[in-house]
């Protein structure tokens, strides 16, 4: 078991790493874009962005979790080689089909969004994306699967690269704005195409099968469900906004969802990619139990710990980052847009068990019921408390899924979580976070020094409330009294 937990946490650490460069990245971009875009466009390109993302996540057809799921099941090379062939068709038929039927729905979907059809253009080119995007989801989810998290990361940044240059130069030099931004992320898609298709024609076994393809479909559809809901639950608040209150508050909650994001992005995002498929590997082992119990209580931890300091510090980052005054209230928002991300990475493991007994169906049902309570809070709170109404809608959603699928899960596979030491972490975050706001008004610098300082306090305050066992606390001074040494 030990070498299991050292093998989630290094692909993890890895994973993070490529998944902070899209944070710097972001962060890098940020002065670019709230210079160079006026709040109202920064928030049309944040609806489009959004958009990108919903159409990649459903048109997918969630069909790598398929091929994920399958090949876990056979060591024959030949075999995964045709799982692996069947998923890329389906999914480069898919793209040809989308780009047909929707190109000539292009002026209907600029009135959708902006109420004219000036931006026809756009949906040209964001329909070409969404195609290149759902063909790319291959090779990077089959290299996470063969456990090689340093290459994925490698064509990750390498991406995140280009997509930096090319937005430098069509914003900076070309002067083209929002659409230059799109025509960024279009190159990048052709150029990380490009880079990893090599690697699927080696390992193809060209056998078009379309019994296999009709089994993964089976598991896959209801994933595509609950794949709806979950993006609906994470950028449909965005699209409420827009409704409600216009494209300037959607460009202000969308730019405190950046820094919020940098929680789903930097740890759960990258656990999700090292752990699920070291989970499926592990589902018949005896230690697996264990193994999840010990993965889940320290990764709450981790959570609750960076979600306090993006909380604590998300003022002083847009204070530098963000280059207009009227950007900068989005840090209001972000405590709540942290825990949501903290409830979304203890998803993850509750939802283990319906994958493991093939009941992705429950995952559907939970999330699109968590969707319609998300769909009703958001209009009943938003009129009255603007972008924190979206929030807290957010909030509440996510935990709700949480609840839910922890209670129906246990009845599959059942895995003591220790609810009560995850209680703990939690109320140790929520202590410290209020603790802090009792020198809001004192020089920045002072406080920048209190809240470090706090957050420092963090695993000490763990220590006080038991959170740590004996064994665990024994490793520890060991560690120390090796520094000291």
């Amino acid at each position: 078991m030990l070498s299991q937990l050292k093998k989630t946490i290094s692909h993890t650490l890895i994973y993070s790493i490529g998944n902070l460069s899209t944070k710097i990245i972001g962060l890098i971009l940020l002065p670019l874009y709230t210079t160079k875009l006026s709040l109202l466009n920064y928030g049309k390109f944040s609806i489009l962005e959004i958009t990108v993302m919903f159409l990649t996540m459903v048109l997918g057809l969630r069909i790598v979790s398929s091929m994920m799921r399958w090949s876990a099941e056979t060591n024959d090379k030949c075999e995964q080689g045709k799982i692996l062939f069947n998923t890329y068709s389906v999914l480069f038929i898919t793209a040809i089909l989308v780009n047909v039927i929707f190109t000539p729905l292009r002026p209907l979907l600029s009135e959708l969004f902006f109420g004219t059809d000036n931006y026809s253009h756009f949906f040209t080119i964001i329909l070409v994306i969404v195609g290149f995007e759902m063909l790319n989801q291959v090779p990077m989810n089959w290299l996470r699967f063969q456990g090689k998290p340093l290459a994925y990361s490698i064509f990750f940044i390498t991406k995140l690269m280009v997509v930096l240059s090319f937005n430098i130069y069509f914003l900076v030099y070309a002067q083209i704005g929002i659409i230059g931004i799109f025509y960024s992320q279009l190159i990048a898609n052709i150029a990380q195409m490009l880079l990893t298709l090599p690697i699927l024609l080696k390992r193809f076994t060209y056998v078009f099968d379309t019994k296999l393809i009709k089994e993964m479909l089976g598991y896959s559809i209801p994933l595509i469900f609950s794949a709806i809901s979950v993006q609906l639950l994470a950028i449909g608040d965005r699209y409420i906004i827009k409704h409600l209150l216009g494209y300037s508050q959607v460009g202000i909650y969308s730019l405190g969802m950046k820094i919020g994001g940098v929680l789903n992005v930097f740890v759960v995002q990258a656990f999700a990619l090292g752990f699920l498929p070291i989970a499926y590997k592990m589902l018949h082992s005896p230690d697996a139990k264990l193994f999840y119990r010990k993965i889940f209580k320290y990764l709450v931890m981790i959570l609750v710990f960076c979600a306090l300091g993006l909380s604590l510090f998300s003022r002083e980052v847009l204070l530098l980052f963000a280059k207009k005054p009227e950007f900068l209230i989005a840090y209001k928002v972000v405590p709540l847009i942290t825990i949501t991300y903290v409830f979304k990475g203890m998803q993850y493991m509750f939802m283990l068990g319906f994958h493991y007994v093939k009941k992705t169906k429950l995952i559907a049902y939970i999330v699109s019921v968590a969707l319609l309570i998300n769909i009703a809070l958001n209009f009943l709170l938003i009129p009255i408390y603007g972008i924190w109404g979206a929030a807290l809608a957010t909030v509440f959603s996510s935990f709700l899924i949480a609840v839910i699928s922890y209670y129906i899960s246990q009845k599959f596979y059942y895995v003591n979580y220790e609810i009560g030491k995850m209680l703990i972490v939690l109320l140790a975050g929520i202590i410290i976070y209020f603790v802090s706001n009792i020198f809001a008004e004192a020089n920045i610098y002072l406080q920048i020094i209190y809240k470090a300082t706090l957050c420092a306090f963090f695993p000490i305050l763990l220590y006080f409330f038991k959170f740590y066992e004996k064994t665990e606390l024994d490793k520890m001074k060991k560690v120390i009294n090796k520094f000291r040494k």
